[in-house]
């Protein structure tokens, strides 16, 4: 991964991969409100990492996993912060929050991760990001106050759980960027995926045995691993290799279109207008910290209307 070759912008490829990483991960938040509480949280993401370790295992095959053992300590530092403490994070805060609430508590990452860019690289902040920062953060306690939850203490340990992992996707994004040069993307999913399992697997049995999971907790736990994560991961390291990690973490913005969607076609949760106001309110964050070029996206809109009028003059008139 080199940063010379890297760019904030986005292609249409790396556009179409980061709406089917929202679509996969939006589900994932509706995986985690079925399997948790079955299996228990520790449990969830142990499962879901390590099922979805050993699908990538086979398809990376044993010499080009063996190549990785010189980079143990990177895949570890990966592992557990792309992995396993967020996953069982979310899967902790899924036993109280709606799957639409804490879909929507990973749209702060982008945010986080240009705060930890910041502090990490010493990149000093524009004034626009300043003021994107403060929206983002406001959406936050709009979202809070969104909760369909009783909000009391459990409500709030579960809401700082899922800022959590925000908090440990902005890490592990800047450091992937730093640290994680020559790796291929799915030697790299493959590897922290590894890792991530095997320092969790003690952190699982402490936490006492696995409770066995109805057909839907089991289905949800399938399909969380191979779908929302075996696939998607090498998906957004090619992202995240091709662009940069605030650029490729603003895939956590399109999470809750399809987390609130998910959530309200299959457990039928009920969307608030506070839920959308916080939405919205990280959309402008996102556009202020991200420093989109609205002038450009305005242009390309008048083009695109242009080209339309005209292929609509130049089609044949129909006679009768």
């Amino acid at each position: 991964m080199n940063d010379r070759t890297t760019s904030s912008r986005l292609g249409y490829l790396d556009l179409g991969l980061l709406v089917y990483l929202g679509a996969v991960w939006g589900a994932a938040f509706l995986f985690f409100r079925v399997a948790a509480p079955e299996v228990g949280p520790v449990w969830t993401a142990e499962v879901r990492i390590a099922l979805a370790g050993t699908a990538l295992a086979l398809v990376v095959g044993p010499r080009r996993l063996w190549a990785l053992r010189h980079r143990i300590r990177q895949l570890g530092v990966v592992g557990i912060t792309f992995s396993a403490l967020p996953f069982s994070l979310l899967a902790f805060a899924a036993l109280t929050l709606p799957a639409a609430l804490e879909s929507l508590l990973m749209a702060t990452t982008p945010l986080l991760t240009a705060l930890v860019s910041t502090v990490w690289m010493r990149q000093r902040l524009s004034r626009s990001s300043i003021v994107g920062l403060a929206v983002g953060f406001t959406a936050v306690v709009v979202l809070l106050g969104g909760s369909t939850a009783a909000i009391g203490p459990e409500t709030a340990v579960a809401f700082l759980a899922g800022l959590g992992a925000a908090l440990s996707y902005a890490v592990a994004g800047t450091y992937v960027r730093r640290s994680t040069n020559g790796f291929e993307p799915l030697d790299l999913a493959a590897g922290q995926l590894l890792a991530g399992a095997a320092v969790l697997l003690p952190i699982a049995i402490l936490s006492g045995p696995p409770r066995l999971p109805a057909l839907d907790g089991a289905a949800s736990l399938g399909l969380m691993a191979l779908v929302s994560t075996a696939i998607a991961w090498p998906v957004f390291f090619r992202i995240s290799q091709r662009t940069n990690a605030t650029t490729a973490s603003t895939v956590t913005f399109i999470v809750p279109m399809f987390g609130m969607l998910w959530g309200g076609l299959v457990l039928g949760e009920p969307i608030g207008p506070q839920l959308l106001v916080g939405f919205g309110l990280v959309l402008v964050s996102l556009v202020l910290v991200l420093q989109f070029p609205l002038g450009r996206l305005r242009e390309t809109a008048g083009a695109l209307g242009n080209r339309l009028t005209w292929r609509r003059h130049l089609r044949p008139t129909p006679t009768s």
